[in-house]
C-alpha cells in the first residue's frame, strides 16, 4: 500500500487458477504513478507484445485504504481495488467490475519450493560444461553438490546476465535428465525443472567451485 501511495510501481495481471498458483499475462500490466503522481496506465496487450488497449487516469487511495481508479474515459464509472492476501513476496491487488487481478514480485529470499528439495535428490549423474567438460558420478562429491543446493534459498529480485560460465545438467538413476543450471559465479545460479526456472542465492561458491573445477 505504501508502494502505491508514492512509488512508481508496475503490477503484472495475473489469474489465479484452483491449485492458488499464479498465472501471468506478462504482457499485459498497470502503471502506477508512471505518467504523473496519483495517475495509473493500464496496457493491455496480446501475447506478441502487441497493444490491443490502453486506458489511464486517476488514482485515490480512501480511508479504508481502497485504491480507487477514475478512468479518464469515464469519470463516473471507478473501479475499487483493495490489497489481498500475499504469498511467496508476491502482492496482490483485487480490482472489481471485471478489470482484474494484479501482482507485484517483491525482492527478498524464500525457502526452497518442494519440487527443487524432492528433486535434487534423485541426483546420480552430473554433466558439466565450463572450463573443462566433466561428468560427475562419484557419490561424495554429487552428496556434496546436493547439500550446496539444499542449504540455498530462492531469489526474487533482480539478477545481472551476462553468459554462463557452467551449464550443468543433474540425472537421475535412469539416466534421465532432471535439472539443468545455467551458472555464473557472482552473477546467477538458475537452475530449471518442469520448465519453470528458480534463482538461487546462498549458494556455497568455495565448495561448488571444488567440485565443478576439480580434475
Amino acid at each position: 500500500l505504501e508502494l502505491l501511495k508514492t512509488i512508481e510501481t508496475a503490477w503484472t495481471l495475473t489469474k489465479i487458477n484452483s491449485n492458488g498458483e499464479y498465472e501471468y499475462d506478462r504482457h499485459s500490466f498497470i502503471n502506477f504513478h508512471g505518467t504523473g503522481n496519483n495517475k495509473y496506465a493500464f496496457f493491455k496487450n496480446n501475447a506478441n507484445a502487441n497493444p490491443i488497449s490502453k486506458e489511464t487516469g486517476e488514482l485515490i487511495i480512501d480511508k479504508q485504504n481502497e485504491i480507487i481508479l477514475i478512468p479518464d474515459n469515464n469519470k463516473n464509472s471507478k473501479i475499487t481495488c483493495k490489497i489481498g492476501e500475499e504469498k511467496d513476496l508476491i502482492a496482490v491487488l483485487n480490482c472489481d467490475n471485471n478489470f482484474g487481478t494484479f501482482t507485484l514480485q517483491k525482492q527478498g529470499m524464500l525457502e526452497l519450493p518442494t519440487i527443487i528439495k524432492e528433486t535434487i535428490p534423485k541426483t546420480k549423474k552430473i554433466t558439466i560444461k565450463g572450463k573443462q567438460n566433466k561428468t560427475i558420478s562419484n557419490e561424495k562429491d554429487i552428496n556434496t553438490f546436493i547439500s550446496i543446493v539444499n542449504n540455498s534459498k530462492v531469489w526474487t529480485g533482480a539478477i545481472t546476465l551476462p553468459s554462463p560460465l557452467y551449464e550443468i545438467e543433474l540425472f537421475d538413476i535412469n539416466d534421465k535428465s532432471i535439472a539443468k543450471i545455467s551458472y555464473n559465479p557472482n552473477h546467477y545460479f538458475n537452475i530449471k525443472l518442469s520448465n519453470k526456472n528458480y534463482e538461487l542465492t546462498n549458494i556455497d561458491k568455495d565448495l561448488l567451485s571444488s567440485i565443478l573445477d576439480n580434475i
